[in-house]
């Protein structure tokens, strides 16, 4: 296949249609010393598994070597979420299908840098809760009319390692072997470090040969290499955890006000305590008064036949024999504790999609802005709202990239929680604040989705929801491009307008991806 070649002034961007998951390589045109070149920016490689349409990710993998003849200056990975990242992670005959590109820089959110203390402490809590829903899985498994929730939960356990529940319990299992005395946090942290999201990230980072830039929305705009007057904004993951912990839409930011959030309040830790391996003993959050509660201590008791006491038990002896038994039946919760598991895993996939690194390109002639979210859930959008920076081309707001905007990768293939509603004139970041003036003319949207095999599933994902679908047709007057469909399903305007037009003999549809030329002037 033909090297992917830039426009003279601007950018290409290809959408991959491997299936249900994001991978887009955008080609600016760059120069070094007095020779030009083209400068490739590769954001995200991945999809669901099963979701696979006519392209295979190997077959992406071999397009992306073929168009950038092996070289991607910046890697960017904006989560660490499977459908994002395990085309890194990819072997065919015990090789990894990556090896034979190479990579310049790599690109991360501050939340994967180790050296950053609010990021570590969300580690932690990602840990613990995942590994507290690995273990809640099995339990599920055990009670009938629980499959159900339990398939849920395996599948977005999946989503945040790339591994199954079972592979994560037995890691678990292996480092308490290993070291007994380790608190559960420190296992958890051990445990997780060989999943293969985790391990897919760590190969890029050590194949980069330039190394590792942590992105901050609190720093000022980082550059391309290579590329004169270059500017990419970053607008997120925030930096205020109630804002990462803000996950769905509220009042007239949703597109469908009968749709109700799937957030969770404290209860969860309840579950994570109850699902402890070894036990909770933190008695500050446990769900009942310490005086309902057995203690860790022995136990003495007394025989009534016997003349002298019986031999102490332990906690875990009598538990075992007395909740346990038939006659206590009617007071054991298990069930109840695990109904919330489901919501517990939903709640934890969509607090790690929050975490996306969402960045602004914005081209030097004429202002316009490329907006790739990740899978940034309500409380990142909001957190972009205020954004301003002093940039080389001076102030610059997000309402002002918004604005100008003529590209938007749709976040979390257009799921109900991942675009806002709302008007131009209103205070947060929103569909509404997109697109303005000489933008609304060219504002395209990409979809990357697989839709029947989202909707396919035994809790069909509304991917994309069909409000948002719908509105970002209205605003991109039929410009929607989404990676399971032919653009041919976009009907065009009637007659077709001198920017339907412009459109199409930009977009160059393909088996393997849609390619769209943005001209800077």
């Amino acid at each position: 296949m033909a090297r992917m070649a830039p426009p003279r002034s601007g950018v290409k961007v290809r959408m991959y249609r491997q299936g249900h998951g994001d991978c887009f390589l955008l080609a600016f045109a760059g120069r070094e010393g007095r020779k030009s070149r083209p400068v490739y920016v590769l954001i995200d490689c991945g999809l669901k598994n099963g979701s696979e349409v006519d392209a295979s990710i190997q077959d992406v993998i071999d397009d992306i070597h073929d168009a950038t003849s092996g070289h991607i200056d910046i890697a960017i990975v904006t989560h660490e979420h499977l459908d994002h990242v395990n085309g890194f992670a990819r072997q065919s005959r015990g090789r990894r299908l990556f090896e034979r590109i190479s990579v310049g820089r790599v690109w991360l959110a501050w939340t994967e840098d180790a050296d950053d203390t609010l990021a570590n402490e969300l580690r932690k809590r990602f840990n613990d809760t995942l590994i507290t829903l690995a273990f809640a899985e099995e339990r599920m498994r055990r009670f009938s009319g629980l499959d159900g929730q339990a398939t849920v939960v395996s599948e977005l356990v999946e989503t945040e390692t790339g591994d199954t529940c079972q592979t994560l319990r037995t890691a678990f299992n292996a480092v308490r072997a290993d070291d007994p005395q380790a608190s559960p946090t420190a296992l958890a942290e051990m445990a997780i470090t060989g999943i293969t999201n985790k391990q897919a990230i760590a190969w890029l980072r050590n194949h980069a040969k330039q190394g590792v830039t942590f992105l901050d929305p609190e720093k000022p705009p980082v550059t391309l290499p290579h590329v004169a007057q270059s500017e990419v904004f970053v607008l997120g993951p925030p930096r205020d955890p109630k804002l990462l912990l803000d996950l769905d839409p509220q009042g007239a930011e949703k597109f469908d006000l009968h749709r109700s959030g799937l957030g969770l309040d404290g209860a969860s830790q309840s579950l994570s305590l109850a699902l402890a391996p070894g036990g909770g003993t933190n008695q500050a959050a446990a769900p009942f008064a310490p005086r309902f509660c057995i203690a860790p201590q022995e136990i003495a008791t007394d025989d009534p036949d016997e003349d002298t006491d019986t031999p102490a038990e332990t906690a875990e002896e009598y538990y075992r024999h007395s909740y346990h038994s038939a006659e206590a039946n009617w007071r054991r919760i298990d069930e109840d504790w695990l109904h919330m598991a489901e919501g517990m895993a939903l709640r934890l996939n969509n607090e790690v999609n929050n975490t996306s690194l969402v960045l602004a390109f914005k081209l030097p002639k004429t202002g316009k802005t490329l907006l790739f979210t990740g899978d940034a859930q309500r409380g990142s959008w909001i957190g972009w709202s205020d954004l301003a920076w002093t940039s080389a081309s001076g102030p610059v707001s997000t309402r002002d990239l918004l604005a100008d905007c003529v590209l938007y990768k749709v976040g979390h293939h257009g799921s109900h929680n991942a675009t806002l509603n709302g008007r131009p004139e209103d205070p947060y970041a929103n569909l509404g604040w997109m697109a303005h003036g000489d933008a609304a003319r060219e504002f395209v949207a990409m979809i990357p989705a697989n839709t029947a095999w989202a909707m396919g599933k035994s809790r069909p994902w509304a991917h994309p929801m069909p409000e948002i679908e719908a509105a970002l047709h209205r605003k991109a007057q039929g410009r929607v491009l989404r990676s399971d469909l032919e653009p041919s399903s976009s009907a065009p305007p009637d007659p077709p307008t001198e920017e339907w037009t412009d459109y199409q003999r930009r977009l160059r549809p393909h088996r393997l991806y849609f390619e769209l030329t943005i001209n800077d002037g």
